[in-house]
């Protein structure tokens, strides 16, 4: 990386922090490009859980999505087969943020989300349900792009993803043992490149990575992911705090 380039990275390095809590991953976001984002169209996202996710503009389920606007999870049962068919539609771009291709979306992982209209080129997001049996996670994911970048085609490997520190806490439902696991994603999230770091918890209590630990960066270009997992827990007071940055 030449001299420029560093000091630039430098000058715009943010920083952020976020807490999750129950039901706050965000698992996808989608927005409806079909219409020019000034005029009077409207699109809507109605998911059931487990079962379909429908796309409708102005109304009228889109015959450009699935079975005549309807994503039923028995046919595209994972987050990359389900972004890849709203992809394929001129109308509609998707991304998968806090999660992996591989993430199953056909038994009650995502949760259900009842018709709200949105306006054109509006990014809306898709949520995973914290506490679906087999799952139990809160996942974050630091991005060293833009949202939409990818779908865009306008990646930009000058900046990269850094982990700083985070907090936690589960109250599980039998005294299960919870682990906070950082991975290094590429932008379309296929699969985990690496595992950076891993932290062990316990239930009930808060699980701190440490105010002077180094930070842990990522490869330019590529996404952090964060995912605090457990085989139990009660959604009541579940917390992931994450402070992390773009440099």
């Amino acid at each position: 990386m030449d001299k420029y380039t560093a000091e630039l990275n430098k000058a715009v390095g943010s920083n952020l922090g976020r807490v999750l809590e129950a039901d706050g991953t965000q698992a996808l976001r989608l927005r409806c490009v079909a219409y020019p984002q000034s005029g009077p169209h409207y699109a809507d996202a109605v998911l059931v859980s487990a079962t379909s996710l429908t796309l409708s503009i102005d109304g009228v389920a889109d015959s450009t999505v699935g079975s005549s606007g309807v994503l039923a999870f028995a046919t595209y049962t994972t987050l990359g087969a389900l972004v890849d068919a709203i992809n394929v539609s001129a109308n509609w771009e998707a991304e998968i943020v806090a999660g992996l291709r591989t993430d199953a979306v056909n038994g009650s992982e995502l949760l259900a989300r009842s018709t709200s209209t949105f306006r054109m080129y509006e990014e809306i997001a898709i949520y995973q349900d914290s506490s679906d049996s087999g799952v139990y996670r809160l996942a974050f994911c630091i991005e060293a792009n833009q949202p939409f970048a990818k779908t865009r085609g306008q990646e930009n490997n000058d900046h990269r993803a850094v982990f700083k520190r985070c907090l936690s806490l589960v109250n599980t439902s039998g005294g299960e043992a919870t682990t906070i696991t950082l991975y290094e994603v590429k932008k379309d999230h296929a699969s985990s490149l690496r595992t950076l770091a891993s932290w062990a918890g316990t239930d009930n209590t808060e699980k701190d990575t440490g105010e002077d630990s180094a930070p842990i960066a990522g490869n330019y270009g590529n996404d952090l992911l964060l995912i605090l997992t457990s085989t139990g827990w009660v959604d009541s007071g579940a917390y992931l705090k994450v402070i992390a940055g773009v440099e």
